[in-house]
């Protein structure tokens, strides 16, 4: 008899830690993102699944990503992020910050567009990501993983990224100095 309501026991513990935590479908998972910055913050993001992208600006990153939660209605995940395009000041910042509080994993392809926020929208993430990590992998572009590129910037002041195009495809490489500001490649 103890036997069971110990048994009885740890089935309802489990049952319970899986309602704090939430279910998958009370998320969104973040499988793309371009952030934006200049004045503001502005983030488009892509996620996995059939949800359309969503932008949202605040004066700093965590601003933008709280309202785009309220804009959804769900906590945005960041883990599983596949593709960061960049544009404006700050790069070196904006990549600490998706690392080290995003949690963003270090081989997250890093990539510049001065349209990004125009990219991401059509559903296009998987394909972009696809398309930059098939020209790193040919040789055509440099290693663009997040922790590549930070440490590029980090120790030899500047970094090469992939270009994403406004057609969808991916381009030369732009390179990004320490202090933020894009030099064209």
């Amino acid at each position: 008899m103890i036997g069971r309501i110990t048994v009885a026991a740890i089935a309802l513990a489990a049952m319970s830690g899986c309602a704090s935590s939430g279910l998958v479908h009370d998320k969104n998972y973040l499988r793309a993102a371009h952030i934006s910055r200049g004045e503001n913050v502005r983030l488009t993001l892509a996620y996995f699944g059939e949800q359309s992208t969503v932008t949202a600006e605040g004066s700093d990153i965590r601003s933008a990503l709280e309202l785009a939660e309220i804009y959804t209605g769900k906590p945005i995940f960041t883990g599983y992020t596949e593709l960061i395009s960049v544009s404006g000041s700050d790069c070196t910042d904006t990549l600490e910050y998706a690392l080290n509080t995003w949690k963003v994993s270090p081989d997250c392809i890093i990539a510049h567009s001065g349209n990004g926020n125009e990219l991401l929208p059509d559903g296009a993430a998987e394909r972009l990501h696809g398309s930059v990590r098939e020209a790193v992998k040919q040789g055509k572009l440099p290693d663009c993983g997040l922790m590549n590129v930070l440490e590029e910037l980090l120790y030899e002041g500047k970094a090469e990224v992939a270009e994403l195009l406004p057609t969808g495809g991916v381009s030369r490489t732009y390179l990004i100095t320490d202090t933020g500001k894009l030099i064209s490649g």
